[in-house]
Formats: structure tokens, C-alpha cells, sequence
């Protein structure tokens, strides 16, 4: 009985086995290729600063990725800036990556220019985040869009208070000195200098509080030094006595030189030909500073540059004086090359119209190319309004600029308040924010 048992239960397993029809699982087919341009927004870089004349400034920079293998046609950007769930300001661009024609190569990135948008209401608080929306289509499709959230980096701390030293500079005979030369020579304030006018009176501005050493100087005269406490001390005068000893130098470069848009530096070499007296090196341009603004004998002096970021070229002038003579170089920089067309659409010479009535009302804009730009530059325009309650009531487009875009907005009777804007391309996206308040 038990060996019969076994060969049944054999039986059973190889019955088992042959019947067991059990599905496989089938391989799924490859995923058909991608018909549509895919882009994202990889990454946000924002940054915000105080205006001089109240509210705040932001400025983002998008890092956009195309991951499906199609090239994208970037067509705008619109970026809100929010404190918490509070929208505090929109603003839209268009035009936003010339460098490729406002396009995302197929799987490649790319990098907006700098987004800047301002909040001149000076009751708003500081963003807290900004909220991207990239609209975007390819060949097939328009309409696409791409979003994104990045936190706004808080504001740093308020600049330090500032203060000002007054004085005289005077010869033994109290007359004034014209054109004599005053310079912080230690401390935060290294560097600080200013001339005096007519009757010898200098103002230094814009001084951190502390002790420092103060230095006059002028053509003819011996150096003068003494210390200085602000605020404590406001004022410091100087007499300077005439110099007995002949002194000159040599300058390798006078005349003028011209340097390109781009931040960069040049040397200037001064030789002491005769006596033993100092010099001084001074610009009247905030763009060009020396490295060395003083010293006593043959000297190398390297000036740096900023980058020019208008279209208007500028000019600056170096002095180098010493006593008994003194030599001019004019540094001439070019403008920054044209490449797209930069407006503005202003009310007022503002780009925000706030407090519109809760009534509405009509207005007119104007939309000018910004100074410096070439003409030719800036041709054809289109004007679209974001938000229903606005109406343009003139063409919304035209051949050239400057021109006017007239338009209504409509009565807002209850709470809340409402924002909109008026956009244009081929303008530089320039941009009208248009705040109403709310009727009861």
C-alpha cells in the first residue's frame, strides 16, 4: 500500500507539471519617441535689493532644460512674486533668451538674461518667494507651459549709517586753495577723497563712522595730515605751506585712449624726473578707479574699468598732480553693442500705474526706446493686456517707436483689489503694471 501511494503521488506531479499553462508576462513595446519639446525650469536664481526711492527691486535668472529631444521656441515669461500666499507682483518678459533666439536646443540648457522687475509700492513687504511660469510651444504645438517656485533670499541688513567732514584748506596767508586735494589714508574709509572748490572748501561725503587719518595736498604746497573722528569731529581744516624744492614727473600715457564695453584694466607709468615730492592719482568718473591713488617716486599704477551697461558711449577723465605740475589722461569707453531692441512703457516715467480709481478710467502710455539706442534698432511692435478688466482702445501694434498705447480699465465695484499689465514684444518686452483698487 505505501509503494502505491508514492506512484500515485509521482502520477499526480507529472500531471502537474504537463498541464500547468500558466501566462507569461508579455515584454511591453518600446515607448513611441516624443513628439512634443519638454522643457523645464532646472533652476531659479533670484536675488532682491532696496530701491533708493522705496519699494524693492528683484532680479531671476532661469536655467531651462529640454528633456524630450525637440526644440523648444521660448515665447514669455511670467514671474509673481508672493510674501507667503500674498501676490505682490507680476511681471511678464518677453525676448528672454537673445542669444539663441529664444530657443531651448533640443536636450540642452540654456540661461534667461537677467528678469528684473520692480515694486515701487512702498507699503509692500519683501518677497518671500516667486512663482515661475515659462510658456513655451516647438513646431507642432504652442501653449506649453513650464512652472517653477524658488525662495527669495532675505534682505541683508540696511547699509551704515554715513557722515560728512567739512573743512578749508589755506596758506599762511588764509587764503583759500583751489583744486587741493583731501583723502581718507586708513581705515573703512581708505580711498574716500575730494577737491576744493574756488575759496578752498572741500565736503567729504558718504564717511563711516570711526578715527582715521585725513591728507591734503595741492600743486606748489607741502602735504598735510591729521586725524579725524566722525561724527564726533565734523570739520577739519588744513594750512599747507608752500613747497621750496623743484619736482616734476613724467607720464607714459596723456591724451585720450579708448577702452571696449567689457570690464578690463591699462597701466600708466609716471617717472620722477626731478625733486623728491609726492603725487597723486584722481578720476572724475565712478566707473575708473585707480589701484594706487598716491605715492612718492617712480611708480606702476594699473586702472581697473567697470563694464559700460548703456548704449551711450562715456568718458572720464585721470589727473595726476604733483607739486609744481600736473598731467591729463581722458579714458574714453565704448558703448555696449545693440543687439535687440530695449523700451519702456511708462505713464509719468513710471512703469507701474498704481491706485487706479475702483471707477476705471482711461489712459495713455508711452513706449519709447531707451536712451542710446541706435536708430533702425527698434522697428515693429505688438501690445497685448493680461487681465480682463483692460481694454486697449488705440492700435495695438505699429511700425515704429516712440508711440502711444492708449488704453481703459474697467470699474472694479467691490473687494478685492485687482492687477494687470500691459505687455509688448519687439519692444524688449517692456512691460506696464496697472494696480485698482476695490469700490466698497
Amino acid at each position: 500500500m505505501r509503494v502505491l501511494n508514492v506512484f500515485a503521488a509521482a502520477v499526480v506531479a507529472i500531471v502537474a507539471s504537463g498541464c500547468d499553462k500558466s501566462p507569461t508576462t508579455p515584454t511591453p513595446p518600446p515607448p513611441a519617441p516624443a513628439t512634443h519639446a519638454v522643457v523645464v525650469v532646472a533652476s531659479t536664481k533670484v536675488s532682491g535689493d532696496r530701491r533708493a526711492e522705496g519699494g524693492y527691486v528683484y532680479r531671476t535668472v532661469l536655467h531651462l532644460t529640454e528633456s524630450a529631444g525637440v526644440t523648444a521656441n521660448i515665447a514669455a515669461v511670467n514671474l509673481t512674486y508672493l510674501d507667503g500666499t500674498t501676490a505682490l507682483l507680476t511681471a511678464r518678459f518677453d525676448a528672454v533668451v537673445p542669444s539663441t533666439g529664444n530657443t531651448c536646443p533640443a536636450r540642452s540648457s540654456v540661461d534667461t538674461i537677467e528678469l528684473v522687475a520692480a515694486d515701487a509700492l512702498a507699503t509692500h513687504s519683501f518677497a518671500t518667494t516667486v512663482r515661475v511660469e515659462v510658456t513655451y510651444g516647438d513646431a507642432t504645438a504652442t501653449g506649453m507651459t513650464a512652472t517653477a517656485t524658488a525662495v527669495v533670499p532675505p534682505l541683508g541688513p540696511p547699509p551704515p549709517s554715513t557722515y560728512t567732514v567739512t573743512g578749508r584748506i589755506s596758506d599762511p596767508n588764509s587764503a583759500g586753495i583751489p583744486n587741493a586735494r583731501v583723502e581718507v589714508l586708513n581705515g573703512d574709509n581708505t580711498g574716500k577723497a575730494t577737491t576744493t572748490d574756488g575759496s578752498g572748501t572741500y565736503t567729504l561725503t558718504e564717511l563711516l563712522g570711526g578715527t582715521f587719518r585725513l591728507r591734503a595736498s595741492a600743486d606748489g604746497y607741502n602735504t598735510g595730515e591729521q586725524n579725524v573722528t566722525v561724527p564726533d569731529v565734523p570739520r577739519a581744516d588744513f594750512t599747507l605751506q608752500r613747497s621750496t624744492a623743484a619736482c616734476a614727473y613724467g607720464v607714459s600715457a596723456t591724451g585720450r585712449i579708448t577702452v571696449g564695453d567689457l570690464a578690463g584694466q591699462f597701466g600708466v607709468t609716471l617717472t620722477r624726473t626731478s625733486g623728491s615730492c609726492s603725487w597723486q592719482a584722481t578720476t572724475d568718473a565712478d566707473w575708473l578707479t585707480p589701484r594706487n591713488s598716491s605715492g612718492d617716486g617712480g611708480a606702476s599704477l594699473t586702472f581697473n574699468y567697470a563694464s559700460n551697461p548703456t548704449f551711450i558711449g562715456r568718458l572720464g577723465t585721470i589727473t595726476f598732480s604733483w607739486a609744481g605740475g600736473s598731467a591729463q589722461l581722458q579714458v574714453g569707453q565704448n558703448p555696449q553693442p545693440v543687439a535687440f531692441c530695449v523700451a519702456t512703457l511708462t505713464i509719468g516715467g513710471q512703469t507701474t500705474l498704481n491706485n487706479v480709481p475702483a471707477a476705471g478710467g482711461s489712459f495713455t502710455a508711452n513706449l519709447t526706446p531707451v536712451p542710446g539706442m541706435p536708430p533702425g534698432v527698434c522697428g515693429a511692435w505688438t501690445a497685448t493686456a493680461f487681465g480682463t478688466q483692460i481694454t486697449i482702445t488705440s492700435a495695438s501694434s505699429g511700425p515704429v517707436m516712440p508711440t502711444t498705447i492708449s488704453f481703459t480699465v474697467a470699474a472694479n465695484p467691490s473687494p478685492p483689489a485687482r492687477s494687470g499689465s500691459i505687455g509688448t514684444t519687439g519692444a524688449g518686452g517692456a512691460m506696464l503694471t496697472i494696480n485698482q483698487v476695490a469700490g466698497p
